[in-house]
């Protein structure tokens, strides 16, 4: 259930996506930016330690460098570009909150 919401957060607005009984869509939904999502790889890594758990992924003092990214349309599952971020790139040097 989780899943569905992080993958279609907004169905009910997007034009009747994600309602049953829905029979199709138009060629503007299969265009619409409702249907892609980005994901972003990230290096985890903590100074002095080794990252035992996943949860330890969250934890305090934990760099998370983006790798790269992946743009992607949901129902097609079609790739739609894969893009690095060097360091230089500015996505390199995203500042990420510390709690």
């Amino acid at each position: 259930m989780i899943t569905d919401y992080v993958l279609h957060p907004v169905a009910h607005l997007a034009e009747g996506h994600g309602h049953p009984g829905t029979v199709g869509h138009g060629a503007a939904l299969h265009e619409s930016p409702a249907l892609k999502r980005r994901i972003i790889f990230v290096d985890v890594a903590a100074r002095g330690r080794t990252l035992a758990s996943p949860v330890d992924d969250f934890g305090i003092s934990v760099t998370r460098r983006p790798l790269f990214f992946v743009d992607v349309h949901l129902h097609t599952k079609e790739v739609l570009a894969v893009r690095a971020t060097p360091p230089g790139s500015g996505w390199g040097t995203v500042p990420t909150p510390v709690f």
